[in-house]
């Protein structure tokens, strides 16, 4: 018996000194494993915004002051843990806009063609006869039954340098004339604010208290109002509205854009979607602010219509850049192509025939991908993206631009190049970073 319980327990020292070496043997091969890596797209739910909390809760969105750059990546380690360095995540996320022009909107009395007639002017003030002058008057005249401690907001037309703006004025009466106290210069859209007399409109507790609410909300009513109040809008008319707003045991002003498209009245979201991508680096989830593309048709057409050296024929190909729209790609075939001849046998492209006849076929090559890569693809850069910004949360912008050729053999090559956003404007202006090189 008691060599049957020696046997057993050295059989048992045995195994388990037998599992470091294999232990050992698994790390090492864990070593060796390269790291799981993928390109994936994703939205983010209710749930994630819930799990952030605070106003990212509330709004259901990231904000100016809450931006995105901060929760993303965390969120990201958490709901992709098998993903690994070499990653990529392009993220989409609602983003709240915390100051849109409109909301800047001026709110007042809108001078008329008779007021300005009123007072001998021609439609507008200027600098050499500001409404400072005039307003003042205007009012005394207009509310002979002002109180002392009323005060009145003035829109009117500013003249200067063949430039017309709106601004607004607020006056104060202190019971024998009015005083400007607040000026607020070139005001983005005239607001109109709801009265008494339109709440009335809709009668019942809106009536009553003058002011919507949750039990009867701003958007179920406004739309239907609106298009009464302005039955000739046209398409694209906007509307800025002030009106109260009851909820959660508060009154408050609430400031709404409105378009009319669609024969509808369309409330503007305070709310945009926006896609961002993020990379998994060396120290975890990024933020990327780098825009990758692969050419397509639009953008050889687009090259193939402001091309210098237009094909006489074919509208989808010019010889200059050698971008041909049908084919989606770089035509670089020299002899078949880009070194044509006209009748009196003059090179189409007069400046490359001459690169052709003295340094010969590379020289060619090499200004075909010149003109590709440093004004090209630029063209194409600053048509795309009119908005384009040298940073964005602090990190340059960077576009990696993908195309493709079909050289003189009848191969294709698809190749890439990098460049950079290094001014704003119109158009934006873009420096190649590097390329052409494969494509990764």
């Amino acid at each position: 018996m008691r060599k049957k319980i020696f046997f057993s327990l050295m059989t048992i020292l045995f195994i388990l000194g037998g599992c470091e070496p294999n232990s050992d043997l698994y790390e090492e091969l864990d070593g060796l494993q390269r790291p799981y890596s993928r390109s994936i797209e994703y939205t983010l739910s209710a749930a994630d915004y819930n799990a952030i909390g605070g106003q990212v809760a509330s709004h259901q969105a990231f904000s100016e002051s809450h931006p995105a750059m901060d929760y993303i990546p965390s969120m990201l380690s958490r709901k992709f843990i098998a993903l690994n360095e070499g990653s990529s995540a392009m993220v989409t996320y609602n983003l709240l806009i915390e100051d849109p022009d409109w909301y800047q909107a001026g709110f007042g009395y809108e001078l008329t063609a008779a007021d300005y007639a009123q007072l001998g002017v021609s439609n507008a003030f200027t600098p050499s006869n500001p409404a400072s002058n005039n307003l003042p008057f205007f009012l005394l005249r207009n509310y002979p039954e002002a109180v002392a401690g009323d005060t009145k907001s003035l829109i009117y037309n500013f003249t200067e340098a063949g430039t017309t703006i709106k601004n607004l004025e607020t006056y104060h009466f202190d019971g024998n004339r009015w005083t400007m106290i607040e000026k607020r210069e070139d005001i983005p859209y005239v607001g109109y604010e709801m009265t008494a007399d339109d709440y009335a409109v809709f009668g019942g507790a809106i009536a009553q208290y003058n002011n919507f609410s949750d039990d009867n909300p701003a958007n179920l009513y406004l739309p239907v109002w609106l298009r009464n109040k302005y039955p000739y809008a046209i398409e694209g008319t906007e509307k800025v509205i002030k009106f109260r707003q009851f909820s959660g045991g508060v009154t408050s002003n609430v400031i709404a854009h409105f378009t009319f498209y669609e024969l509808e009245w369309h409330r503007t979201s305070y709310i945009e979607t926006k896609s961002e991508q993020y990379v998994f680096g060396a120290l975890g989830w990024a933020f990327d602010p780098t825009t990758r593309f692969i050419m397509t048709q639009s953008d050889y057409m687009h090259l193939a219509v402001i091309d210098p050296i237009p094909h006489a024929v074919f509208a989808d190909f010019g010889y200059y850049y050698g971008a041909s729209a049908f084919f989606s790609n770089f035509d670089m075939r020299l002899l078949a192509r880009r070194l044509q001849r006209d009748e009196a046998g003059n090179y189409l492209d007069p400046a490359l025939g001459a690169i052709f006849d003295s340094e010969g076929h590379d020289a060619v090559v090499d200004e075909m991908f010149r003109r590709i890569v440093e004004e090209g693809l630029i063209k194409v850069l600053q048509n795309r993206y009119p908005d384009a910004v040298p940073q964005s949360g602090g990190i340059d912008v960077h576009y990696i631009v993908g195309f493709e050729t079909f050289n003189d053999n009848f191969s294709r090559s698809y190749l890439e190049a990098e460049y950079r956003c290094i001014a704003s404007g119109t158009p934006p202006a873009f420096e190649l970073i590097e390329g052409p090189r494969d494509r990764q």
